[in-house]
């Protein structure tokens, strides 16, 4: 669904006060790429790229999340030239915690490289210590288009590579920002999308990589926020307020598209990434020296988490628990199937650490699920869950979390209800070979599959016998 798309058909069931509507990218690109998951523990690094796939000029805030409660570590602006490309490299820091450091010349307000992670925002009741910037997710939001930016006046842009592919000015643009001048002197306009974007887990002394897709939303944004580099917005909540989700229907082959308005920007992006269950496949085959993690995310959460009272669609604040630890649980339900059929629920009593009540619940904003007695798949240690060897039904086979509490659903201000949470993330498997003599290890990342359930009166349906007219 593009802009064009939505401009002619969805928008008119929205009303005519809307101008756009987010939604999920059918074709890979757009404004917002999120990002499931870093790490450097162990000896993980993790890779990063933001491709602009157009001939504008791009804002992007880059931003860092630890995995507890989603606080921010890190952000600053990069400032993309037509058809540019940016990586970076998320590392071990010798303080403690993690670093991003970069060999790229696009234009950054970073103020050092490498550039470490920070513990300023610790004040919740989760661990304080910098290692908590170990993992977490992250998120690169186009916050405006570039329409001028010569802002030292010798008629290039400074921002846009030059024959030697170095920006002309970068230090226009960082001292711009230092002494208050950048908004008098630079023209933006309002995003338009057309960004891509890639992260990858590798281990040098294993010799694994897996790589995964950013989820890309679109139409996040109606006007440009080229706010200052210091600033903690535009996150969620400054998204626009309205919704477009697809749904289809194996049973006829029909697509019903829904949408809906919110109340806020947060629970639009929610509604997007809804989903009442994830699916994906595990390995954890001795004969392959195989081991299997999930990663799942709950890249809106905090909002809801935290600052008195949960909101829906979730059901507990973020809080200590006994081991000083920060959590905010929500139930789960959990099915294993192995090659051949057979089917296992998973109970609180094969699951380590056991939640509260003997009930399955995942309790951090980027949730690291290992699969077996063993696997140790980027030697996660702030938020891993773990299905026990007596928990699975074979070793290999695949699996479905759902998310069963009653109280798992938001409402939209046109009455639909979306049941679930909103939830991206991956598998990654790491397979082993010893008998080659030196050793070699393989890896592979899959994103996960989603059911969504949502009730209400789509805006319109296509097929089911109506010849695709909406």
């Amino acid at each position: 669904m593009k802009k064009k798309i939505l401009s002619a058909a969805v928008l008119a069931a929205l009303g005519a006060g809307s101008a756009q509507a987010v939604n999920l990218s059918t074709d890979g690109t757009g404004e917002v790429l999120v990002f499931p998951y870093f790490t450097v523990q162990g000896n993980e690094e993790t890779l990063l790229s933001i491709v602009n796939t157009t001939n504008e000029g791009k804002v992007v805030k880059v931003r860092f999340r630890e995995a507890y409660n989603t606080q921010e570590v890190l952000d600053f602006h990069v400032y993309l030239s037509p058809y540019d490309v940016w990586v970076a490299k998320i590392q071990d820091d010798p303080a403690g915690g993690a670093q991003v450091t970069t060999p790229d010349n696009s234009c950054t307000t970073m103020d050092t490289n490498p550039q470490p992670f920070v513990d300023l925002l610790f004040g919740d009741t989760g661990p304080t210590g910098i290692e908590r910037t170990r993992e977490g997710y992250f998120t690169a939001i186009e916050i405006a288009r570039i329409v001028n930016m010569d802002l030292d006046g010798n008629g290039a842009q400074d921002y846009v590579h030059d024959a030697s592919g170095v920006p002309d000015n970068c230090g226009a643009i960082r001292t711009a920002w230092l002494n208050g001048t950048m908004a008098a002197n630079a023209t933006v306009d309002q995003p338009t999308g057309g960004l891509m974007g890639t992260l990858g887990i590798i281990n040098v002394q294993s010799g694994t990589e897996v790589t995964v897709p950013a989820t890309v939303l679109e139409n996040f944004l109606d006007t440009p926020q080229h706010v200052a580099p210091g600033s903690l917005r535009p996150d969620w909540q400054d998204a626009n307020p309205n919704s477009v989700v697809m749904t289809s229907d194996s049973s006829n082959g029909s697509v019903s598209v829904y949408a809906d308005a919110w109340a806020t920007g947060e629970d639009a992006v929610s509604a997007v990434l809804m989903a009442s269950a994830l699916m994906n496949e595990y390995t954890v085959n001795p004969a392959t020296e195989a081991s299997t993690a999930w990663i799942v995310t709950f890249p809106t959460k905090t909002l809801y988490v935290n600052g008195g009272a949960a909101r829906a669609p979730f059901t507990h604040t973020f809080a200590g628990d006994t081991d000083g630890d920060g959590v905010a649980c929500e139930e789960i339900g959990v099915s294993l199937w192995n090659r051949e059929e057979q089917q296992r629920e998973v109970t609180g009593s094969l699951v380590s650490p056991p939640p509260p009540s003997q009930t399955l619940s995942l309790c951090y904003e980027a949730n690291v699920i290992q699969f077996g007695d063993s696997s140790n798949v980027f030697s996660a240690e702030n938020t891993v869950t773990r299905f026990n060897d007596s928990a699975l039904p074979g070793n290999t086979g695949w699996g479905k979390i759902s998310f069963t509490a009653a109280a798992h659903t938001m409402t939209s201000l046109n009455g639909t209800v979306y049941n679930g949470l909103p939830v991206i993330g991956f598998k990654a498997t790491v397979l082993g070979n010893s008998n080659v003599g030196v050793g070699a290890s393989y890896a592979a990342a899959v994103n996960h599959a989603y059911e969504r359930s949502i009730v209400g009166q789509p805006a319109f349906t296509v097929g089911s016998g109506n010849n695709g007219n909406p």
